[in-house]
């Protein structure tokens, strides 16, 4: 299969959903190799609910997988089941709890040929467009109301093909706020340990 093939459909939105695990405002850095990090939310449905917004993005993956067989010449790909990126909820225990889980997500900066990284802008705004400022927004907890706006994109990687959705944006409908940010935890408290030297300070994901 010669050179890279583009496939999707652009700015599309998800019903009022609540969150169920989101990353936004401040990019999760995944290990010491991970420099470009990420942003991403997963919001949870009860699937009766979402039954129309379900079969419309099946309707449409088939459409982009039949876009990407005509694009790269081939009759039939091995797929990802379910060819969407949704999956049944767990709760802690692995135990499902009946919903579906919608997955959204981008990667935080983009790396040019050169090697330079550029951030990726995902504005989370209010429903009067207004946006919400970082420290707020990394306060944002489950169960928040939103609506996400994304692109539908097609892959094939290991020999997969599949669906992501790319985050592009988030409306906040009714906020749960964490009483802080996760990076705040160890605010002001020390102890005897491993401390950083000045390199590795210097190149630390949590800086100012």
């Amino acid at each position: 299969m010669a050179g890279r093939i583009y496939v999707q459909r652009q700015k599309l939105f998800t019903p009022k959903l609540r969150a169920f695990y989101l990353t936004l405002g401040e990019p999760k850095f995944y290990n010491s190799d991970d420099k470009e990090g990420g942003y991403s939310v997963s919001l949870s449905a009860d699937p009766d609910e979402v039954t129309d917004f379900r079969i419309t993005m099946e309707a449409m993956a088939e459409e982009l997988y039949q876009e990407y067989l005509d694009a790269s010449g081939k009759k039939k790909l091995q797929r990802r089941e379910p060819l969407i990126p949704m999956k049944n909820e767990e709760d802690r225990d692995g135990n499902e709890t009946g919903n579906l889980l919608f997955k959204f997500n981008t990667k935080a900066h983009r790396k040019q040929k050169d090697g330079r990284l550029f951030p990726v802008d995902v504005p989370v705004v209010d429903t009067q467009g207004n946006r919400l400022p970082v420290n707020k927004t990394t306060r944002l907890g489950r169960g928040t109301e939103m609506v996400v706006s994304f692109d539908a994109k097609a892959y094939y990687m290991s020999g997969i093909f599949g669906i992501t959705w790319a985050l592009r944006a988030v409306q906040i409908h009714n906020p749960v706020w964490r009483e802080s940010s996760p990076i705040e935890d160890f605010s002001g408290v020390t102890a005897d340990g491993y401390v950083m030297d000045e390199d590795e300070a210097a190149l630390s994901d949590f800086g100012d």
